[in-house]
């Protein structure tokens, strides 16, 4: 019997991850994993679901759902990606990681039965996921899509609602080049007379949504847009806290909830706005696309600081010019690799970036290091820009 750490191993490795590989790992079609589901016993038909997609919010939009639920005394699993420390964070039931013997023992059970299907990474994960959930008899369960939604994995679920958070440019390779292409598939999600909710934020595509959900009697809904004053927390996070109301309202007769209007007692998700240190305030933030930076800068107007330390890093494969003209001009910049074999070359970053206090390193430890000696108490320090920097940095 293999360990823990080889399986993983196997599942990083012979399979590549989107998470290691980028766009080589990306498969496409809902044949094969159909087909895996058919050998593990198809527990995608046989749990209760909620689908997420969308380009920015889906993380908090689940988290805060899978909060709401657990407080209100019901089992709920969870299926979210990328991990931003360990594996076992994707899968998770009333907050817990999956155990390491669960994965030990779905790999061990059907190693022989998928060979012949050879399923990516990805696919491994959600037929795990899906698997697991079933077997320890969960009441409701929230999946998130890997990547679009038409083609995406995790699209053979039969949810009770279906939620797409917002639209944005990110993922063009694979989604299409402009928004309405990118809302084309991520409507792929939408089942026939299931109900669809919609994020606040949507609003140029929102014809394309109306369009589908009437075609396939698809109940339609949209959390409503509203000012909220709430300092404490950003306005990206307090538009996902609506939806997520609004989802619960949707489920209410299935799955009757109390809950207080406080977000904050709901929002254990990291990585997002996580405010890891107050004098001098250090906040780590996974935002890595032009939608997500741009709820981040938003954000910075609304804090009181001497000096704004930003340390970045992103992916080879993101556009990152239109990115790096949102940030303030004014502020120093360290610009890193994380660990990840896919992280961009700091000084081709560099060479995008308005501001004149720019720092390059090729080691995340040391960029961080160096700002803990340049910072100050009453400064501001933001690490952004990838999923894989935030990891290092919290691991």
């Amino acid at each position: 019997m293999k360990t823990y750490e080889e399986v993983i191993d196997f599942l990083f490795k012979q399979f590549p991850s989107y998470q290691q590989k980028g766009g080589s790992a990306y498969k496409i079609g809902l044949d094969n994993i159909q087909a895996i589901c058919n050998v593990i016993g198809n527990p995608e038909n046989k749990i209760k679901t909620i689908h997420l997609a969308g380009t920015n919010g889906k993380g908090t939009v689940s988290n805060y759902l899978t909060n709401i639920y657990q407080q209100n005394g019901y089992k709920v699993g969870t299926f979210t990606s990328p991990h931003l420390v360990d594996f076992r964070e994707r899968i998770t039931i009333n907050g817990e990681w999956i155990p390491k013997k669960d994965i030990i023992y779905f790999y061990e059970t059907f190693k022989n039965a998928l060979s012949q299907l050879a399923p990516s990474f990805f696919e491994w994960s959600t037929a795990l996921a899906l698997h697991y959930f079933h077997k320890e008899n969960t009441d409701i369960n929230i999946i998130e899509t890997g990547l679009g939604g038409r083609l995406d994995s995790t699209n053979v679920i039969q949810p009770l609602l279906s939620i797409i958070t917002t639209i944005g440019l990110d993922h063009k390779e694979f989604l299409g080049d402009d928004i309405k292409n990118i809302a084309q598939e991520k409507a792929g999600i939408i089942k026939e007379k299931t109900p669809v909710l919609l994020g606040p934020d949507i609003k140029e595509t929102l014809p394309i949504f109306e369009r589908i959900s009437k075609e396939k009697e698809a109940p339609l809904y949209q959390t409503k847009g509203s000012i909220i004053q709430q300092l404490a927390l950003p306005s990206y996070l307090l538009h996902n806290w609506k939806t997520a109301l609004e989802a619960s309202s949707i489920l209410y007769k299935s799955f009757p909830v109390s809950i207080e209007d406080n977000p904050k007692k709901y929002l254990t998700i990291r990585g997002r706005w996580q405010v890891v240190q107050n004098k001098p305030k250090i906040v780590l933030d996974v935002g890595h696309n032009e939608q997500g930076v741009h709820a981040i800068v938003n954000q910075l107007d609304n804090e009181s600081y001497d000096h704004l330390h930003i340390m970045l890093g992103f992916s080879a494969e993101k556009e990152t010019e239109r990115i790096l003209a949102l940030f303030p001009k004014d502020a120093t910049f360290y610009i890193t690799k994380s660990t990840n074999e896919r992280s961009a070359d700091p000084k081709i970053i560099a060479t995008h970036i308005r501001g004149e206090k720019i720092n390059c390193f090729l080691d995340f430890k040391e960029a961080f290091h160096t700002i803990n000696k340049a910072v100050k108490k009453d400064d501001f320090v933001l690490i952004c820009g990838s999923v894989f920097l935030v990891g290092d940095i919290l691991q």
